[in-house]
């Protein structure tokens, strides 16, 4: 099936694609499989999982890697290149530049409003959460009283407004108020978080032993996916996934988005068409409509 088709079935029908795959708002419990896992995936092959066979082509590439990646409005594409710098694709001239090198060991990116937020990490024992102001960087926060940020590798805008940034290294979220005055830690619901998104009522996260998801700001976090992620994006409602083993997945099933092409699926921007950041080359994808 093709992104466009399926994305027209999401938008028109607010419901899965088929009758085997349980909806976000669902309660895991409902997922229809014979497994204790509640994506249903317990023991099953990735290679012999359905999948939508999504097709991907290189889009642009960037040296030293690309990390992270986020949309702006007017189509240009930033990705952040690991502890190094973060480039720009502009979609008039087809053609990718750096933005800044100045911005610091660069993990996370996310386009919010008008302005560039992101997180840095100086070897893992100190980090930052900052916004782009030019070429520089301006901090927003760094630490939770006594417990400074080591490895804030990705930030979502909570439906609270609050940032809320995954740190792999101390174990927990970092919650940032807009202006960085006020920042507490909460449960992660995973061991090792690593990458977030949110939508209007949760957040979503996930790392190297699952996927959670919190009503946000004060529900527990429910295990939704047992599967590791590189991290997750929401797509016309629909939560999907990139892992190691899985690929690009849908959160919750034991279906597959396709995107075979890409050796190592980072972190995806966009819906139609969907862009995702490749960790095994120096390639930016775009699924084929």
């Amino acid at each position: 099936m093709h992104l466009c088709t399926r994305l027209s079935i999401l938008i028109l029908t607010a419901t899965a694609c088929s009758s085997d795959k349980a909806t976000l708002e669902s309660d895991t419990s409902d997922v229809s499989n014979d497994s204790d896992s509640p994506d249903g995936t317990s023991g099953l092959d990735p290679e012999d999982a359905p999948t939508d066979d999504v097709v991907a082509e290189p889009l642009f590439e960037v040296t030293g890697g690309a990390y992270d990646i986020a949309l702006a409005p007017d189509g240009r594409i930033f990705v952040s290149i690991k502890e190094s710098r973060i480039d720009v694709w502009d979609p008039e001239v087809e053609w990718v530049e750096t933005l800044t090198d100045r911005a610091g060991s660069v993990f996370g990116i996310e386009w919010h409003e008008d302005t560039l937020y992101y997180t840095t990490s100086l070897h893992r024992q100190a980090g930052s959460l900052l916004r782009l102001d030019g070429r520089d960087g301006v901090q927003i926060a760094s630490a939770a009283g006594d417990t400074i940020f080591r490895e804030p590798t990705d930030l979502t805008m909570a439906p609270d407004g609050n940032w809320v940034l995954t740190d792999p290294t101390v174990g927990t979220l970092f919650v940032v108020s807009p202006d960085g005055t006020s920042v507490h830690m909460a449960d992660p619901g995973v061991s090792e978080p690593s990458t977030i998104t949110a939508d209007e009522t949760h957040v979503y996260v996930g790392g190297n032993d699952g996927v959670v998801r919190i009503d946000w700001p004060d529900g527990a976090p429910e295990v939704i996916d047992e599967r590791e992620v590189n991290g997750l994006h929401l797509v016309a409602g629909e939560l999907w996934a990139t892992g190691p083993e899985w690929g690009v997945f849908y959160v919750g099933t034991d279906t597959r988005a396709g995107m075979d092409e890409i050796r190592v699926a980072g972190r995806m921007a966009g819906e139609s068409p969907l862009y995702v950041t490749d960790w095994g080359g120096a390639a930016v994808w775009a699924s084929i409509p």
